[in-house]
């Protein structure tokens, strides 16, 4: 099974076990689960998790070392969770899905990934604009930084002069390439059905909002403005130490249907 793909079948799972009413505690736990899925995915660990069910002997979560204890708590709650399930799943047929799942929790753990994902946790929660893992001048840097990576990521948005783009690697192939990715327009598409263009500042040009934006001491992850009439919003790539200014327009033609499923990510 190709890695997209298993991590595709433990969100299923997830999906199925999500019920109307049941408890903050239960609710908790598969939103970790499902969390754990997105940052894998998020930072180009697919290929780096499928390496790691190959060689894995499942058993107990070990030692988390790094990270919050909340959060090395909510992941021994969620091991335990899906580990009771897999132990009462007997023929249902959810034992590959479920040992995904913990799989994913003990890959977090092995890697001392716990900081991070309790940052990419915290951006989901809050709302924040899509993650890049890189930022480049021009897509020449970029497509030159992918080339050199001796372990580069399934797939990454990176930026290219503010711009999104998605940093592709097809491992059974070596193919690499960086294209073109409208991650901000989804995502302002998104954006506005939850949250009113309201700004919090008002300039006359983009030169005197952009050196607004410079002089902030520590700017949020986002926050509406109005440039000579026009929304934008104005955002903190604070992992990549840049900081930027979408139009809402960009939003134009690409609006959210709940209805249509997401485009599916590259595979090999």
């Amino acid at each position: 099974m190709m890695a997209q793909d298993i991590i595709l079948e433990a969100q299923k799972l997830i999906g199925r076990l999500w019920k109307e009413k049941q408890s903050p505690e239960r609710a908790r736990i598969l939103e970790c689960a499902g969390y754990t899925f997105s940052f894998i995915s998020a930072t180009g660990q697919d290929y780096r998790f499928e390496d790691f069910r190959q060689h894995h002997v499942p058993g107990s979560l070990g030692r988390a070392g790094a990270g919050s204890t909340n959060l090395r708590e909510l992941l021994a709650r969620t091991h335990g969770f899906f580990n009771q399930l897999l132990a009462e799943s007997g023929a249902s047929g959810e034992q590959g899905p479920l040992r995904i799942v913990l799989d994913a929790v003990d890959y977090i753990v092995s890697t001392g990934e716990l900081d991070a994902l309790g940052e990419h946790m915290r951006r989901l929660e809050a709302g924040a604009p899509p993650r890049v893992m890189a930022a480049f001048g021009t897509r020449e840097e970029a497509a030159a930084w992918l080339e050199q990576i001796s372990e580069p990521p399934s797939r990454a948005l990176v930026l290219i002069n503010e711009q999104y783009h998605q940093a592709v690697y097809l491992r059974s192939i070596n193919h690499r390439k960086v294209i073109p990715w409208p991650a901000m327009e989804y995502y302002l598409a998104e954006l506005i059905q939850d949250v009113a263009p309201i700004a919090v500042a008002t300039f006359a040009s983009r030169e005197t909002a952009e050196a607004w934006l410079k002089e902030q001491t520590e700017p949020p992850d986002r926050a509406w403005v109005l440039i000579a009439g026009e929304i934008h919003l104005a955002v903190n790539h604070a992992n990549v130490q840049r900081r930027a200014l979408y139009p809402l327009a960009m939003a134009d033609g690409y609006e959210v249907n709940d209805e249509v499923e997401a485009e599916p990510p590259p595979r090999d």
